[in-house]
């Protein structure tokens, strides 16, 4: 038996949630390699394929920045469903705070990688011709951040990844209380 409508998420919601996951999970899994791809790509003397993954992390990156603002604006005007009764006071603040988190990190992450692209080009000058969804180069950044900002946000991405997936299966498996269906279309 589904949720009543009220209960869940619309689909203007649903769409934006598995679009950014789908997008996120992707960069977790291969964003680095993407990125180092094009490094090698350009030691072998490959141009072409020196700037397909950096172009490809970069424009996915600019896409789950435009997403979250997006999901941002959304929800600002849009009522979320509200929370099962059965829901402890620690589980509900935890929910809002990793969701708070996610918000944070699904901005800064992709604004890190920018402030970082600066030095990245100086170490790989042949980088130059990476591109945003191949329509322009990705432009300057108005100060550089270290690379390991945007990896550490990274690694909290995945934390908060699994602990995010663990607490939406245990709604669902333990607690039986139908909070993992709310971001559901069936």
């Amino acid at each position: 038996m589904g949720l009543e409508k009220a209960a869940r998420y619309d689909a203007v919601a649903m769409i934006i949630h598995w679009a950014t996951a789908l997008l996120m999970i992707f960069m977790l899994v291969f964003g680095e390699e993407l990125m180092e791809g094009g490094d090698e790509a350009a030691e072998a003397g490959n141009a072409a394929g020196a700037l397909f993954g950096p172009s490809l992390h970069v424009s996915i990156g600019v896409s789950i920045l435009a997403l979250t603002l997006l999901r941002i604006l959304w929800r600002l005007t849009h009522k979320s469903p509200d929370y099962p009764s059965t829901m402890k006071r620690y589980e509900i603040v935890g929910a809002k705070a990793l969701h708070g988190l996610f918000y944070l990190l699904l901005i800064a992450i992709p604004l890190t990688g920018w402030l970082a692209f600066g030095d990245f080009l100086k170490e790989l000058p042949a980088m130059s011709g990476v591109t945003v969804f191949g329509a322009f180069p990705v432009p300057a950044a108005p100060f550089s951040a270290d690379k390991d900002l945007h990896e550490i946000g990274s690694n909290a991405a995945i934390a908060l990844t699994a602990l995010h997936v663990l607490a939406a299966l245990k709604h669902q498996f333990v607690d039986g209380d139908g909070i993992f269906r709310r971001m559901l279309p069936l």
